[in-house]
């Protein structure tokens, strides 16, 4: 099967405006239960670039599925990034810079009150600014302190750009949106059949953005390829913790209500985002030491009064920071934690820097298979997935197949799992399915094809091009990429430039075929 076209579409750097052709467990959401026991023994800021140079984070760019005979008007918004998976998502006129959000939670509320200060680069000629946004009470926008009108669709949030925005000049425009809404909670459920957004239960509050929920709770360009510096600032009733992604740099004394003020600098897009509320404690570890020497601050979320029953868990995150950053490379984020949620269970989520779990999973105070498995996972997704966000929804295996093949490595490492004798019995699982696992559908999104199914490609991979040659690859998707979101043309084209090599045929035979072949390559 060919690969798929792919074009890079919307460019636009200070100056000028370009188009030209480009050549879990976890996963928003992971389920603890998708993974079969072990096999006995005896039994953005969206960059996109397919070279294997270093990204420049001053331009960005949206890889997608065009149509060459499409026209869109100079100032009309483009209500799509051509997601294959989802069309109505993002805009390739948009380039989210941060978010600045407050928000007011009441727990147990039907509502929630927030204002969000969206700072993001136009295209020129613009003169109306698109974001994504589902089911929100728009209260008032403006722009750089100009009120503006607005208008709701079904799934967009379309604001008029006042006349004291010049967006017909040569460059690219900054603005400020700031918009002032209300969102119901109780969240729904996602096409892909996963819970999705605002969710609320008995214990507090939770998101699960991954992979269109934040449009449901907040304005926002909710695609994976649009990379967005944070700030949360989320006021509650005495007695409630809030958790939310980044440095912890103000909180509300012990007895009394108020903000708590979380900032991430790391760039990330709006599925990765961690918002918990609800009776929880916070709790800082001695940090990691990296395998360059620097410091890893770790931040860790449990329910209040039972950490003792998290402390292997949290006990165990240097030994695995190490043994993947032997193999990966440095750890790419500037922190690390794990959190605990009630009534999670079952599933996971590796949100930006700190990796959130069902507290039902882990209360039984020891670290045994399913608990290693998703430890392994969502801390690998810190370097795929996170470091290096998909450029669409269609590159998904990109996260999962890859950490889902890291945790593959890990539970080798602590004798629990033999990596030789799964991936045999995993390429056998695969002839039962006819999906091919990069190019999947809404449906099977997160099925076996994306993940132990999708690791048995990476494991062909490996022994197709060698270990040195194969890890060399995966520190180099890092290095080379981090901070941006790349394509599956952008991991091809760095294979083939690192292997010096044509590996069309392995990847139409391994990645792009639905029935594969029935025995790994030779090493």
């Amino acid at each position: 099967m060919p690969r798929r076209r792919s074009l890079l579409v919307g460019t636009f750097t200070v100056g000028m405006i370009t188009a030209c052709a480009g050549g879990g467990p976890p996963v928003a959401v992971e389920q603890a239960d998708r993974t079969a026991a072990p096999v006995d023994t005896t039994t953005n800021n969206n960059n996109t670039n397919t070279s294997t140079e270093s990204t420049s984070t001053t331009s960005s760019t949206l890889a997608v599925e065009v149509d060459d005979e499409s026209e869109t008007s100079a100032d009309e918004p483009s209500l799509s990034v051509g997601d294959p998976l989802f069309p109505e998502l993002g805009s390739l006129d948009v380039d989210v810079v941060s978010y600045d959000l407050r928000l007011d939670v009441e727990p147990g509320a039907p509502t929630v009150s927030g204002e969000v200060d969206v700072t993001v680069t136009l295209r020129p000629g613009l003169t109306v600014l698109p974001l994504d946004a589902v089911g929100l009470d728009i209260d008032r926008v403006a722009i750089d302190e100009v009120v503006t009108t607005s208008t709701s669709t079904e799934s967009e949030l379309l604001i008029d750009l006042p006349a004291s925005v010049d967006a017909s000049s040569g460059g690219p425009t900054t603005v400020t949106a700031s918009i002032d809404y209300t969102f119901r909670t109780g969240g729904r459920t996602s096409a892909v059949g996963l819970p999705s957004g605002w969710i609320t239960s008995p214990a507090g509050s939770y998101v699960l953005n991954e992979p269109d929920g934040a449009r449901t709770w907040l304005p926002s360009n909710d695609h994976p390829s649009d990379k967005a510096t944070w700030r949360f600032e989320v006021v509650v009733p005495e007695g409630v913790v809030v958790s939310a992604n980044g440095e912890l740099v103000e909180r509300p004394d012990a007895a009394s209500s108020g903000a708590w003020v979380w900032v991430a600098d790391d760039p990330m897009p709006t599925y990765l985002v961690q918002m918990i509320v609800g009776d929880y404690e916070i709790v800082e570890s001695p940090p990691a030491t990296s395998v360059d020497g620097s410091e890893i601050p770790l931040t860790h979320v449990v329910p209040s009064g039972d950490r003792a029953s998290f402390d292997a868990a949290i006990d165990g995150i240097d030994e695995q920071l190490r043994f993947f950053e032997e193999l990966f490379g440095p750890y790419p984020l500037d922190r690390y934690g794990l959190a605990f949620v009630t009534d999670l269970s079952g599933l996971a989520m590796e949100t930006h820097g700190r990796s959130m779990f069902g507290a039902g999973d882990f209360d039984s105070g020891r670290v045994g298979f399913l608990q290693e498995l998703l430890l392994a996972h969502e801390l690998a997704h810190q370097w795929f997935g996170n470091a290096v966000s998909p450029q669409a929804w269609d590159d998904i295996w990109l996260n999962e197949a890859f950490t889902t093949y890291a945790q593959w490595l890990w539970l080798d490492h602590v004798d629990l799992q033999p990596l030789d004798v799964h991936a045999r019995a995993m390429l056998d699982l695969r002839q039962r399915t006819t999906e091919s696992t990069g190019e999947p559908t809404v449906e099977n999104m997160f099925g076996f094809e994306r993940y132990d199914g999708g690791a048995t490609v990476v494991h062909a991979l490996r022994l197709t091009i060698g270990d040195d040659r194969f890890f060399e690859v995966l520190r180099r998707w890092v290095s080379d990429f981090g901070g941006t979101s790349q394509s599956t043309e952008s991991l091809i084209g760095l294979v083939e430039a690192v292997a010096d090599e044509d590996l069309d045929e392995f990847f139409d035979d391994w990645l792009y075929a639905g029935a594969l072949p029935d025995s790994y390559p030779a090493s």
